[in-house]
């Protein structure tokens, strides 16, 4: 029987490095994300502000291939 301290594998190998780990996120260097995820990420992040000034329920749509991106109120 595996213990579960059997199966965790740390994030980091020293607490030196996982110190440095967050300075860098503390500085906004981490490393960059992928452009899909940043749009994707910022979409969200506009729809909730649009329901926080208007109300309702928005929603989001981005189709890459055609370049579309939507950001619009559920009916």
């Amino acid at each position: 029987m595996t213990r579960i301290y059997d199966r965790i594998r740390p994030k980091f190998k020293t607490k030196n490095e996982e110190i440095v780990a967050g300075l860098f996120a503390a500085a906004g260097a981490d490393t960059p994300a992928a452009p899909e995820v940043v749009i994707k990420r910022k979409a969200a992040e506009i729809s909730t502000l649009m329901a926080l000034i208007h109300g309702g329920d928005w929603q989001v749509q981005i189709d890459h291939e055609r370049g579309y991106l939507l950001i619009g109120r559920r009916l």
